[in-house]
Formats: C-alpha cells, sequence, structure tokens
C-alpha cells in the first residue's frame, strides 16, 4: 500500500522548470532568457502609447471597420515637432493588411478577425519593420473579446539570429479565393508549436511565448492588463513524473 501511495503521489505532483522571468529558460543557446525586468522599458513605452489619444482613437477606428470580418491598420509616426500622429485607416484582406505609410514610423496597430493572438507572419513582419526603424519599433494586435498584444524589441541582434536560424516559409496560396497567406514559421518550429499545443496543452499564446523563450528571440509578447498595463507573457513548462508536460502562460509583475 505504500508503494502504492508513494507512486500515486509521484504521478500527481509535479517536478516544475520555469522558464523566462522566474528563472533560467529553456534557451537553446543554453544562454538565460529575458527576465521581466529587461522588458520594463519596452513594456512602459506600450502602455504610455496606449493611453494616447492617437492610438484609441486609431483602436476604435479600426474596431468599428472590424464588423466586416477582415483586417485593419494604422501607423503611428511624429511630426516635425516631435508629436505623435497615425495615419488613415488601411483596409486590408481576410487574413492580412499592410502596413500604411507615415513619416518616422514607430508602432503600427491592427486587429485580428478571430481572437487569436499574433501570428508567425506578425512575429517576421515585426521583425522587418524593427530593422528597418533601427530597432525601435512596436506592433500592437487588438482582438474581438478586446484583447490588445504588442510585439517589442528587447535584443536586436538576437532577433536578427533568430531570423536567420529559423527562416520564414512562404504562405500557401489559395488560388480560388485568391488569398496569399501570410509567413509561417519553418516546418521545424510548426512542429513544435503542434506538439506543444497538441500532448503539452498550450495555448497559442502559450506556444508563442515558449518559442520566443526557448530560442532567445530577442522579442518580447505582451498583454494589456485589465489595468491598462502591458506585460510580458512567458511560459511554465511543468513536467510531470508520468513524463508528460504542461505549459502555462504567465504575465510578468508590476
Amino acid at each position: 500500500m505504500k508503494a502504492l501511495f508513494s507512486s500515486l503521489f509521484a504521478w500527481l505532483f509535479p517536478v516544475i522548470f520555469f522558464t523566462g522571468c522566474r528563472s533560467v529558460s529553456l534557451s537553446a543557446s543554453g544562454a538565460p532568457g529575458h527576465s521581466c525586468e529587461g522588458v520594463n522599458a519596452a513594456a512602459a513605452e506600450a502602455t504610455a502609447l496606449s493611453g494616447t489619444a492617437v492610438y484609441q482613437s486609431g483602436a476604435t477606428e479600426i474596431y468599428r471597420a472590424a464588423h466586416d470580418q477582415k483586417e485593419h491598420a494604422v501607423s503611428f509616426g511624429k511630426d516635425t515637432n516631435g508629436n505623435i500622429v497615425r495615419s488613415a485607416l488601411y483596409n486590408g484582406s481576410f487574413n492580412s493588411t499592410p502596413v500604411p505609410y507615415i513619416e518616422n514610423r514607430f508602432a503600427d496597430l491592427h486587429n485580428h478577425p478571430e481572437n487569436r493572438p499574433p501570428s508567425s507572419g506578425d512575429l517576421y513582419h515585426f521583425i522587418d519593420q524593427a530593422t528597418a526603424a533601427n530597432g525601435h519599433y512596436q506592433k500592437f494586435i487588438v482582438l474581438p473579446n478586446g484583447v490588445q498584444y504588442a510585439l517589442v524589441l528587447i535584443y536586436a541582434q538576437a532577433a536578427q539570429t533568430f531570423n536567420t536560424r529559423f527562416p520564414r516559409t512562404r504562405g500557401i496560396l489559395d488560388t480560388i479565393a485568391q488569398i496569399q497567406y501570410q509567413p509561417t514559421f519553418p516546418r521545424l518550429l510548426v512542429d513544435e508549436i503542434n506538439q506543444l499545443k497538441g500532448w503539452g496543452g498550450a495555448t497559442e499564446e502559450a506556444a508563442m511565448a515558449f518559442i520566443l523563450q526557448k530560442y532567445d528571440a530577442g522579442i518580447a509578447l505582451l498583454k494589456k492588463d485589465n489595468k491598462g498595463n502591458f506585460r510580458k507573457i512567458y511560459t511554465v513548462e511543468q513536467k510531470y513524473r508520468s513524463g508528460t508536460r504542461a505549459y502555462i502562460a504567465y504575465s510578468c509583475p508590476d
């Protein structure tokens, strides 16, 4: 009976490995993951922008336009006096939208017609835009349920290394609907993400955060909380003695 109880206890109570903010990440390079503290400045900047009238007017216009179940976007730049300005609304397709041009662009905002977090296409486009802006760029995504995400650059060199190590795969072209889907991760990462979401039960949010952590991408996934503050999302890997694993997303504290 004692042996049976011990086996049951070991199966029920997991051994937990933390990644991201709370401990050392499972970085493929063996390097520590980016801490919560390392993202504070970028998160504060994202929070500040999202609180401006310019951002909020852009978000409102996007939400109104999104009734057509398509993506829409606005860009944010600065005028000659340093004031934040935004572009006119750009109306995209069911699965993508170009980022509108504006002088001194430093951020953009678009919606997803479905309640899904930033995609691989968003990530690769963000790397391109951040590179063009010399590292100073932020990408915001709003969902129909009101959730808001942001992608922010923490280490430019790490992002470039990730981009080289995991080159994007061209999105599928639907010749009937004439839809060109956004670029995706290479097969290696697609398979890993499917495993995270399948066997590991990870949400899309948790899977994306885990990939950014594990491969030291130099990019943080932020999510706006109910107080209006953007916070980094990180993923905790729980490894059970039975051999199964679970992946759970958390947000960095104040």
